[in-house]
């Protein structure tokens, strides 16, 4: 069996951007080197702990202004493609971007009425449910105050038991 001879490239049989690419690997290897050979500074980890809490922080109380300017973002990246379809065939964006929320908030309002009947018919019958549920719980509530009620005996006798061998 033959084996076909390989050819190694040298640094200047390379093109420009895969000597860049090789050029910036070994700058990135030397920094992560040079950085593993310091000690850690525990005041600059605390920092940076402390700042990660406190945007966690002004995230949480910025939900109610972030929350929608998220959405319309998602909205935007979901929605971009079909606007730019739209535009390719002569419509103008303003014109498909009105067709598209227009479309999408049909949508919600269909789901919506489509849901409402059975949610009612869902919520009239809940009481009755809740009852049933109990009814057929009732038992499994026996047995568990059973258990209870011997766990607390076994732990007289044992409280009992301790105190006579003292």
């Amino acid at each position: 069996m033959l084996l076909a001879p390989v050819r190694v490239e040298s640094p200047s049989d390379l093109p420009d951007d895969a000597r860049e690419a090789e050029e910036v690997e070994a700058r990135a290897r030397s920094r992560i080197a040079e950085l593993s050979q310091r000690p850690f500074d525990v005041e600059s980890i605390a920092l940076t702990g402390l700042f990660v809490l406190a945007v966690f922080y002004t995230i949480y109380f910025m939900r109610s202004i972030l929350l929608p300017i998220v959405l319309a973002l998602l909205l935007s990246y979901l929605l971009r493609p079909i606007v730019r379809g739209l535009a390719q065939i002569k419509i103008p964006l303003p014109v498909s971007a009105a067709l598209l929320l227009i479309g999408f908030f049909g949508l919600i309002g269909y789901g919506i009425s489509v849901l409402a009947t059975p949610t009612a018919e869902w919520l009239q019958k809940a009481p009755a449910g809740f009852t049933e549920l109990q009814r057929k719980l009732l038992p499994v509530k026996k047995s568990v105050a059973q258990v209870t009620q011997a766990t607390g005996e076994i732990e007289k006798l044992a409280s009992t038991n301790a105190q006579t061998f003292r």
